[in-house]
């Protein structure tokens, strides 16, 4: 039996095969069944049996003051599973990060290589195939420190591409810089990231950015009397919030503003506070987890108000559809877009993964379009000031996620599209 310990990266290819997820902490009757069911089905394909399971209780995360037991060690786990006949297990480590997507969300994000695939099936660059080197920093800053060390004094990149979130990517990006190794982010938001760093780059717009277009946006849409609901525990909640409500003032829209710690899970008196300001709008610039259990509790208390936010929100559709119907909020990406780009991508996405791509893996795509163009524009690719220029003078109209060019802190300038929640579908709503 194999055991991966990170789905993340492992390169293990798991389209042909029949999972069971689970945290299956006993492997009691019940899970056995589940299962013997899933080994049943793949060994009349011909196929391999996986269990996707999780080296620790995710509730720990969660709720990291109460304590839970476990009937069986991960060892005595690993055991039963391999004594029912199963051929790889996946024992995941959980952490806050890994729970802000589900598992699939996350394999899109970090195992997307459709782009290099493709790059590399044309011929690479200048007659060179692209390496891809990969490592786990588990959302851990000190872990994306000592891999992106390893990458560059043993794998010797040329060019690191990373980290998911902003934590990470603000702890390597000095480095990186340090370094002169030229550095992008596809989904890094935080402003610092690339500030001051000419050898840093990112492919989504910062928090500041979209902050400033949703406030924008409410303006051209008459809105004059707005309410934000901002997760003090969240730099990317914080930043979205000061940049709208910053502009909002501009614009001369009334700004309420009610916090709310990561920690929460009852909102309601904070709900009915907010009822109470009779706002046209509920700016929630927060991830879609946090946004479902906020909408469906406001949807208990009959508020009626037009709720907002920021590209955190892409998944909402997952769980929460029906509550956020309705519902507006900022992104790059919108798969009913009928851009030919989108639509080219879509289907090449579905083609490869058997699964629609989301915000994260657009982001991918067109980081790996953005290195395509820049490293064929490369006279010495042995040179990282050359490499560092080509992306720097990048100015694409053929991108996933839009039109890009960057500004003097390497930000992409780019239109943002604004989804709209339909019949629990995210529809595209226009792009500003």
């Amino acid at each position: 039996m194999i055991v991966v310990n990170d789905i993340l990266t492992t390169d293990m290819d798991f389209n042909d095969t029949y999972v069971a997820i689970g945290n299956f902490d006993g492997v009691h009757y019940g899970h056995k069944k589940l299962i013997n069911e899933t080994i049943k089905a793949a060994r009349e394909n011909g196929k391999q049996a996986v269990v996707f399971t999780f080296a620790n209780h995710p509730m720990e995360v969660l709720f990291p003051e109460r304590k839970f037991d476990y009937i069986n060690t991960n060892e005595e786990k690993l055991y039963l599973l391999e004594s029912l006949g199963v051929d790889v297990v996946i024992m995941q480590k959980v952490d806050k990060n890994f729970l802000e997507y589900t598992p699939l969300e996350f394999v899109r994000i970090l195992k997307n290589k459709l782009k290099v695939k493709e790059i590399n099936a044309a011929g690479g660059i200048n007659g060179k195939k692209i390496e891809i080197v990969e490592a786990d920093s588990k959302g851990d800053v000190q872990e994306a420190i000592n891999a992106f060390k390893k990458m560059v004094s043993q794998d010797k990149i040329d060019i690191f591409v990373g980290e998911v979130t902003s934590g990470p990517s603000l702890a390597i990006a000095p480095l990186a810089q340090q370094a002169k190794i030229p550095m992008i982010t596809a989904t890094g938001t935080a402003f610092d990231i690339t500030k001051g760093k000419d050898y840093v780059f990112r492919t989504t717009f910062t928090d500041p950015y979209q902050g400033v277009v949703v406030a924008k946006y409410a303006k051209s849409k008459g809105r004059k009397n707005i309410t934000v609901l901002t997760n003090t525990g969240s730099d990317y909640s914080v930043g979205l919030a000061n940049a709208f409500k910053e502009q909002a003032k501009k614009e001369g829209i009334q700004v309420k503003e009610e916090q709310y710690t990561a920690d929460d899970k009852d909102f309601r008196a904070l709900l009915t506070k907010v009822k109470g300001y009779n706002s046209e709008v509920i700016f929630v610039p927060d991830y879609y987890n946090t946004i479902g259990l906020i909408l469906t509790q406001a949807k208990e208390l009959g508020i009626n108000a037009q709720f907002m936010g920021g590209d955190g929100w892409d998944g909402i559709q997952t769980n929460f559809g029906k509550v956020a119907n309705g519902a507006i909020f900022a992104s790059q990406f919108a798969p009913d877009d009928p851009d030919q780009n989108v639509q080219k991508f879509i289907t090449s996405y579905k083609n490869e993964y058997k699964t629609d791509p989301i915000i994260f893996a657009a982001l991918g795509y067109d980081t790996g379009t953005i290195l395509e163009t820049a490293l064929k524009n490369v006279k010495d690719l042995s040179s990282k000031d050359e490499i560092k220029d080509a992306i720097k003078n990048f100015n694409g109209t053929n991108l996933v996620t839009g039109s890009l060019k960057y500004d003097s802190e390497r930000n992409p300038e780019k239109k943002v599209t604004f989804i709209e929640v339909k019949n629990g579908k995210l529809t595209l709503k226009e792009k500003f």
